[in-house]
């Protein structure tokens, strides 16, 4: 069964210099650094998912519509329970709209998705060692990065021996053009 949620991408120019702007971070706190591919915004996970349901939750998604996002990246964070380090981004009505909107279509499909509110953030590497980023005063300043989003992805987690690995397995406009 896939592990499906429901997310915004920056373009791959601006995941793959976000990526290597912290990289050197990512070595001082000894952690694994995220691929530039798997960089996103979770909007709202949904889970494991029967492959026979997957049309319907991609029927429910094409009937979720909202405004165009922007995220303004500005922070890295060390979060130390899940031990990742993040770019965070200062709220966003039209992103915390959108996000509870495919939570509430989700669920009125009979779907069971994780209705956390949102924190918008992109993981930049797992498994931070925390006595290293104690060392660190959080959050840290980070060169404003605007992520404007038309559209919103289904994406597909796996994991391997290498970690996890994301993939689009759809799209949609946010709004008719």
């Amino acid at each position: 069964m896939p592990r499906l949620f429901f997310a915004l991408q920056p373009t791959a120019a601006q995941a793959e210099a976000l990526v290597a702007e912290v990289a050197p971070l990512v070595k001082e706190l000894e952690g694994q650094a995220v691929i530039a591919s798997n960089v996103h915004a979770t909007l709202c996970f949904i889970g494991s998912v029967a492959d026979e349901r997957v049309a319907a939750l991609r029927e429910t998604a094409a009937e979720v519509r909202g405004r165009p996002v922007t995220l303004c990246f500005d922070a890295l964070d060390a979060w130390e329970k899940p031990e990742i380090l993040c770019a965070t981004a200062g709220e966003s009505e039209a992103a915390r709209d959108l996000s509870a909107a495919l939570g509430a279509a989700a669920l009125a499909a009979e779907f069971a998705p994780d209705l956390k509110p949102l924190r918008a953030h992109f993981t930049l590497a797992r498994k931070v060692r925390r006595r290293v980023a104690r060392n660190f005063e959080w959050p840290r300043a980070l060169a404003p990065m605007n992520v404007h989003c038309d559209r919103f992805v289904l994406m597909e987690s796996r994991r391997d021996e290498a970690g996890s690995t994301y993939s689009a397995v759809d799209s949609w406009a946010l709004y008719e053009k």
